[in-house]
């Protein structure tokens, strides 16, 4: 099996290899403008700072326990999730 070959470049450099092309089977993959990407990095950092204000502002909330269940099982099953978040550093 052959590998398939990549090519990067602009249409103008690839059209001079049109008939080196002829006859086979091609798939085109179009990149984004460079003043694209740059735009895409910065909504993703916008998106990341806002993340962050909020992860920040969640951490500042006081929490409050729950109330007790009246179920056993309940009760077991949160005793056996706060022990493992305890035991992972995390504060309840």
């Amino acid at each position: 099996m052959t590998h398939p070959e990549v090519f990067e470049a602009t249409w103008a450099e690839l059209a001079a290899y049109a008939e080196a092309f002829k006859g086979r089977k091609l798939r085109l993959r179009v990149l984004p403008v460079a003043a694209e990407a740059t735009a895409r990095g910065t909504d993703e950092l916008r998106l990341r700072e806002a993340a962050a204000r909020l992860l920040a502002e969640a951490d500042g909330i006081e929490r409050a326990p729950g109330t007790p269940s009246s179920d056993p099982y309940k009760a077991a099953f949160g005793e056996i999730i706060a022990e493992k978040h305890r035991k992972m550093g995390l504060e309840l």
